[in-house]
């Protein structure tokens, strides 16, 4: 199985950006990813104020998927995270959801071992590994990769996990594939700016989706389908993860609008992805059961 280094990365998605790989549809690779500080953070003297904005959120890649166009869908199935063996989280005055109560910044260095990370002496926290950024290149203009958006990039969605797959559109040939800032935890909403940040590898495979067309990201896991948007405020993004998710009820389903609405109202869950990147995200999902 081809390894894909952590040595190439790019700190924005863009279609100036040069492919550092190119795979085949179908094929099985690994992605090395870098944790979202660039390696830099090793120690709790490290804080958030000593790591500049350029430098975070490495994504590996650009990936070229041969023989995607732009306009089609990208089918990214998520076989396998394995996580680095130290997580770093942080709190500052100048990041999070509630900055304006934090007095001093912090770092803390959790070791990880097995599926649980030692968060303080006699306190373990149990993993959730998920992919932090994974999107695509836009069809102009420059998206950093802490930023989330239509393209995905920093989606901070838990189920973006082993078992899932995730539907991105294409708005160039070859989709321009990243992805990095694994976290090997995180709650909804990543309150404090981060989750547990570690480097790790991921094991994935690329196709062209035939039979799904979305124009925001869209998660299947084994049980559920989640919709996902980012906006500029959680209201907006919430509406349109709710829109997104009654559409795709209709049209798997054959229900008019207003029954699907319905149905959304009486068994999805709309829930906040994060609160404290450039834009904020939400998504919905519905249990497959029901579709």
């Amino acid at each position: 199985m081809r390894r894909l280094s952590s040595r190439k990365t790019i700190y924005e998605f863009s279609p100036d950006n040069e492919p550092a790989y190119k795979v085949n549809q179908g094929e099985s690779v690994i992605v090395e990813t870098q944790d979202c500080f660039s390696g830099m953070v090793k120690n709790p003297k490290k804080l958030f104020e000593d790591v500049a904005m350029g430098d975070v959120n490495p994504a590996t890649g650009p990936i070229n998927v041969e023989g995607l166009v732009a306009g089609d869908t990208l089918c990214v199935s998520i076989d396998r995270i394995k996580c680095g063996q130290l997580g770093i989280m942080m709190c500052s005055p100048n990041v999070g959801f509630l900055s304006d109560d934090v007095r001093k910044s912090r770092t803390k260095v959790l070791k990880i071992h097995g599926d649980k990370a030692t968060f303080s002496p006699g306190l373990e926290i149990d993993l959730r590994p998920h992919i932090g950024v994974l999107g695509v290149s836009p069809s102009k203009g420059k998206r950093p990769t802490f930023h989330p958006g239509d393209h995905g990039g920093n989606m901070d969605t838990v189920e973006v996990a082993a078992g899932s797959k995730v539907y991105l559109p294409t708005f160039v040939d070859g989709a321009m594939v990243a992805m990095g800032d694994l976290h090997a935890a995180m709650g909804d909403g990543e309150i404090s700016g981060t989750g547990v940040e570690v480097s790790g590898e991921v094991t994935v495979r690329f196709t062209r989706s035939e039979e799904i067309q979305t124009a925001r990201p869209l998660i299947e896991t084994r049980t559920q389908w989640i919709t996902y948007a980012a906006a500029k405020t959680l209201e907006e993004a919430s509406r349109c993860a709710s829109s997104d998710l009654v559409r795709l009820i209709s049209s798997r389903s054959g229900m008019d609008f207003e029954e699907a609405y319905m149905l959304a109202s009486a068994v999805a869950d709309l829930k906040i992805s994060q609160v404290v990147d450039p834009l904020v995200a939400a998504r919905m999902s519905i249990s497959k059961r029901y579709l």
